[in-house]
């Protein structure tokens, strides 16, 4: 190879070598780079502007007082070589920082309906010290970007993005909205997931791919709707309305409690055919608007307004419904609660035959006592 030909491929501009460092920071050190603006935002990786609402912000610093992991944060370092001076650009985790340095600064409480009471309300100077010294030394994980371009950074992010599972609807939702009703939906979920597991209801990739939060929001676009036959796009109507206000989250709240209580309670339907999210949906709407009127269900059932159920009459005829559903015999009482859960089982009209013969099994043996 004669020597203009090496001159031209040495003429070619290597790419820059680039090396990402695991390292950690405590958020005491986290925020005083910020401070002195060691650590700044670049405006060309983040998605907006926008602060997250109060009830995200708050979970997240719950999760950092309780101990539990955060996702990294990834910074690029950049060199200024005429002035001297490093800088680290957040570019993955600019929402996050902002909610850490607001609170280190006092700047906003820990809402009222966080899981962890101690903690409900509290600024940081608020805190307990033991939980002042939780936050101050809490660990942070960086992934540090050293002697990348942005054209690199870019490309990272595009490939972690290529091998990085999609998201179904339930997890968009979630990642969309940070408003009341979305945290409504986690606080119910995180009550009772350990229950769902332990009585068949979801297993646990189902709990992992959110299905429990699909579930309650469904349950919830019924008593305010009226059963139907729910889409990703209803659903996420739902979020987007209850997002700011959500007037009814108290009474709902309620609502759920009572019926999955009351689920946890009859031990005989459990690891049964009727442990399955669409009959769940239907049998909790029964459950709730048997003992007060809903009156988006009103039209399809009229409740009569029970104080309580009767176990003794009421457990067999669900059991019954049961075993009439592992049996898929089309013929018989059960006939059409069993054809209306074989197939098309997220439809109206399937799902509104399942809600009255769950209705009518919670109302004819109260009928039956008082005769």
């Amino acid at each position: 190879m004669g020597t203009d030909s090496i001159e031209s491929m040495g003429s070619i501009e290597p790419p820059l070598s680039m090396t990402t460092t695991p390292t950690n920071m405590t958020i005491a050190d986290y925020c005083k780079a910020m401070d002195r603006n060691e650590v700044v935002v670049n405006r060309e990786y983040q998605r907006n502007d926008q602060v997250w609402p109060a009830p995200a912000q708050s979970f997240l610093i719950e999760t950092i007082l309780l101990g539990f992991p955060m996702p990294k944060l990834s910074l690029h370092q950049v060199t200024n070589l005429t002035e001297r001076t490093v800088i680290k650009e957040i570019v993955d985790g600019q929402q996050r920082s902002a909610a850490i340095l607001a609170y280190y600064h006092d700047k906003f409480k820990l809402s009222r309906v966080i899981e962890t009471e101690a903690l409900r309300g509290c600024s940081y100077s608020g805190l307990d010290d033991e939980y002042k010294q939780r936050f101050l030394d809490y660990s942070l994980s960086v992934d540090l970007f050293v002697g990348a371009s942005p054209e690199q950074v870019r490309e990272v992010f595009r490939r972690m993005n290529s091998y990085t599972m999609p998201l179904n609807p339930e997890e968009q939702r979630h990642a969309e909205f940070q408003g009341r009703f979305k945290w409504f939906v986690h606080r119910v979920a995180r009550r009772f997931d350990e229950a769902f597991f332990r009585i068949g209801l979801f297993g646990q990739k189902a709990l992992v791919r959110m299905q429990d939060t699909k579930l309650i929001a469904e349950i919830i676009h019924a008593l305010h709707n009226g059963i139907s036959t729910t889409k990703s796009e209803d659903l996420r109507a739902l979020y987007q309305h209850f997002d700011e206000t959500y007037q009814g989250e108290t009474v709902d709240e309620g609502r759920l409690v009572s019926a999955f209580d009351q689920l946890l309670g009859w031990k005989d339907l459990h690891d049964t055919a009727i442990m399955r999210p669409h009959q769940i949906y239907a049998l909790v709407l029964a459950l709730i608007h048997m003992r007060r009127p809903v009156p988006a269900l009103n039209g399809s059932y009229a409740s009569p307004s029970l104080r309580e159920f009767d176990a003794i009459r009421v457990l067999p005829r669900l059991t019954a419904m049961a075993d009439a559903l592992d049996s898929g015999e089309p013929t018989g009482r059960y006939e059409a609660f069993v054809s209306a859960s074989a197939e098309k089982t997220n439809v109206a009209a399937q799902r509104l035959t399942r809600f009255v013969a769950y209705c009518q099994a919670l109302d004819s043996a109260q009928h039956a006592k008082s005769k």
